[in-house]
């Protein structure tokens, strides 16, 4: 690889298909998240690495929820929607 991967990085290919609007999206956040990047490459995997650490991967509770968790949720969401 021109430059050199730092040690902790792997390249793998990926080949994604989505919608132009959600292309233009991702290619805004691209310039948002990973501006200084050295390559396309590692700007879109900046890019996604920052959505992947930025998602709550905790599981879901299944047991009934009080008004604060809906509400908590419903902020989230709409929060997440808002980007």
């Amino acid at each position: 690889m021109h430059p050199p991967l730092p040690d902790e990085w792997i390249s793998k290919a990926l080949r994604v298909a989505m919608s132009e609007d959600d292309w233009m999206r991702f290619e805004a956040l691209v310039q948002t998240l990973a501006p200084h990047a050295s390559t396309q490459a590692r700007a879109y995997g900046q890019t996604v690495s920052a959505l992947v650490r930025s998602t709550d991967a905790s599981p879901e509770p299944t047991g009934p929820l009080d008004w604060m968790d809906w509400e908590r949720r419903k902020t989230l969401r709409l929060l997440w929607d808002g980007r």
